[in-house]
């Protein structure tokens, strides 16, 4: 389903775990060089810099040719037709396909400007062929498409896109289909909120959806986010005031006084247990919008006050912390630590290194081979080896 060539990524997952280890001295740099030759990946993929320079040029190439051809189709009236858009949408899409396929372009800006040149098309053609804003079928469209996006192309903002739709959908269809409903919407996007980070967290890591790593992740990161603004009272006081005009407290509001406190202090205790880095960064900036969502109903210090208070509070904490993690403790260090390998948790040199030297024939004394001097495409990594 993926577009891109198959091999050519579990070969550059492969390279990227064997540069890791290559880096922390684990395997020697000849050894690298032959793997990454056995192992080839065929990508254009160039570092971050170019990547920008060829997104802003593509963006600026498509907006050329469309304004060129709306200019050609402007006597038929065409261009103020919702179908317009969607012919070009169409457009940047085929050349999409055709650059990942035959030109094998990969995380080069240029597949990514396509990608989201198009999903905006498309978007603009279905509201207009909606005359207005509809947000409960906007979101649905946004989510099929966006989802087949992030199915095909594995693109993290198509997934962050994805997740941030569906809930909306979910928002949306409810408060209409359900009298009332929008008393009970917080309860039940705790529920899909909690159910997509279970369902991105149980699929994570796994062999087979290696390729999709990065955009379960980010469904993590939304899946948590969303969890904790679902409960926060200052979130449900605003929804309750622009949607129902209702002004005062909240009801159940001791619960969801309860939540915003709670939760991000929850995020960091299971982080620190399961040594999971997104729940712990979660919890760690929600701490700051729990106390500013506190702060807006309860002034107890003057806000220069309280910000100096929280400052040495905080750089307390990180002294300690970071003193008392010199020395590693319970799975915990200051250091930096070693990214945890995607092939199955295991050191890839032993295998690597010995499924490429074990079929490679035994070469002459002096051939004069010197590994080197070629170019692979790598995702984000810089080029010569």
């Amino acid at each position: 389903m993926i577009a891109y060539n198959k091999t050519w990524l579990a070969n550059l997952h492969l390279q990227q775990e064997v540069k890791k280890d290559e880096q922390q001295g684990n395997i020697s740099n000849a050894e690298f060089h032959a793997i990454a030759q056995k192992y080839p990946v065929g990508f254009y993929s160039p570092n971050i810099f170019v990547r920008v320079g060829l997104f802003i040029l593509t963006c600026v190439i498509v907006s050329f040719a469309d304004g060129l051809l709306s200019l050609m189709a402007a006597s038929g009236r065409l261009i103020e037709t919702f179908g317009w858009f969607f012919f070009l949408g169409l457009l940047s899409y085929i050349a999409l396909e055709v650059m990942v396929s035959a030109k094998h372009h990969y995380r080069s800006g240029v597949d990514d400007a396509l990608l989201f040149i198009s999903g905006c098309l498309f978007t603009i053609g279905f509201v207009i062929m909606l005359s207005g804003t509809h947000y409960l079928p906007l979101s649905g469209f946004i989510f099929l498409l966006t989802l087949w996006l992030s199915i095909r192309f594995a693109d993290i903002l198509a997934a962050a896109a994805c997740c941030i739709s569906f809930l909306a959908f979910i928002f949306f269809g409810w408060i209409r289909i359900v009298p009332g409903g929008l008393s009970t919407a917080p309860f039940v996007m705790m529920l899909v909120s909690g159910g997509m980070y279970w369902i991105a967290s149980a699929y994570s890591g796994r062999k087979e959806f290696i390729n999709y790593d990065s955009s379960l992740a980010i469904a993590k990161v939304v899946s948590l986010a969303a969890l904790y603004a679902a409960g926060n009272y200052y979130v449900i006081q605003t929804l309750s005031a622009e949607m129902m005009g209702k002004t005062g407290p909240v009801p159940f509001g001791m619960i969801f006084w309860a939540w915003t406190i709670s939760v991000p202090f929850i995020y960091i205790g299971f982080g620190i247990k399961k040594k999971d880095v997104i729940l712990l960064r979660a919890g760690l900036i929600l701490v700051p919008a729990a106390i500013v969502t506190f702060r807006t109903y309860y002034q107890i210090l003057p806000i220069d006050a309280a910000l100096t208070v929280a400052g040495a509070i905080v750089l307390t904490a990180v002294y300690a912390v970071v003193k008392y993690l010199k020395t590693p403790r319970h799975g915990f260090t200051t250091a930096e630590p070693d990214e945890v390998n995607l092939l199955d948790h295991l050191k890839a040199e032993s295998l690597i290194v010995a499924e490429t030297f074990s079929h490679a024939p035994a070469a002459p004394a002096n051939d004069g081979a010197k590994f080197g001097g070629g170019d692979f495409g790598g995702g984000g990594s810089s080029g010569g080896f």
